[in-house]
């Protein structure tokens, strides 16, 4: 999916409850082997569905939006846009985006095996350096058991997370894991994250000195359950607070909502006999 969805897709994880203390710490390692197997197959069945994306940023008092359906074709997204500001597009800019839709596939058919595979390749490579929070998640932080909590309308195992001491981060999603503290839900019955909520509490460098995420930045995800075992976000709230150069700190808010998700297959399928109506 997007970019900036698939940046956080990963930090909502991991949570266990357990009355014996003396079985505590081998249920709980138990239980995080295998809520983060989980979410790796959810991160490996992204990119078969698609979905309605809807972007709110909120900078300087201006609150501006864009919607899109997101596509996989042929190896790679596609954001066909949908709506501006909430205002949906014309019929006439609704035929003119279907056209350059059935265009770019066709394009991307005829692509030379070098032009695809570089295509691919920065995609796919994109994607990976979002999903470096899901490899460091468990090896950054430590976690509390909170016990057993109602989140969402399901039952879920809570847990808290802080940074682990003495870890000496290897990526830039590692760094960012350091400086916070959070909470995360997770449903009971198949260890699937439902929601996280985390601060940031100490300025991270996330580009050596060039800039750096500050205390106050907060961040709420929540997942969905969109088939028989596959959870995938349908909620990004972010406020970021970063400061460049240690000279100017600016302010940004964001909400990201995904909504619709079907196989990509059948969404595509429609997108092209809409167009062919045209």
């Amino acid at each position: 999916m997007s970019t900036f969805r698939s940046r956080i897709h990963t930090i909502a994880l991991f949570a266990a409850y357990l009355a014996g203390q003396s079985a505590e710490a081998a249920d709980l390692n138990e239980i995080v082997r295998r809520a983060a197997e989980a979410l790796k197959a959810d991160w490996a069945a992204d990119p078969s569905y698609a979905c309605l994306e809807r972007d709110e940023t909120q900078k300087h008092g201006k609150l501006t939006s864009k919607t899109f359906e997101v596509v996989m074709i042929d190896g790679s997204e596609y954001h066909l846009p949908v709506a501006n500001d909430d205002q949906p597009l014309t019929p006439d800019r609704r035929k003119a985006e279907l056209l350059r839709l059935k265009q770019e596939i066709e394009r991307r058919g005829n692509e030379s095996q070098t032009a695809r595979r570089a295509r691919v390749e920065a995609w796919k490579k994109q994607r990976d350096e979002n999903g470096e929070i899901l490899l460091d998640f468990p090896s950054a932080l430590d976690f509390q058991l909170i016990g057993e909590e109602l989140k969402n309308g399901r039952l879920a195992y809570a847990l808290s997370a802080a940074p682990k001491p003495g870890i000496v981060p290897a990526t830039r999603a590692a760094k960012v894991l350091t400086g916070i503290r959070g909470k995360a839900w997770v449903e009971k019955e198949n260890l699937h994250p439902i929601a996280v909520e985390c601060t940031v509490i100490r300025p991270v460098p996330v580009y050596g000195p060039l800039a750096s995420v500050l205390p106050g930045t907060d961040i709420e995800i929540t997942m969905e359950n969109v088939g028989e075992a596959t959870w995938l976000i349908d909620l990004v709230s972010m406020k970021l607070n970063v400061s460049k150069l240690h000279l100017v700190n600016s302010s940004t808010v964001t909400r990201s909502t995904y909504t619709r998700y079907r196989p990509n297959a059948d969404e595509l399928r429609d997108l092209l006999a809409e167009a062919d109506r045209q």
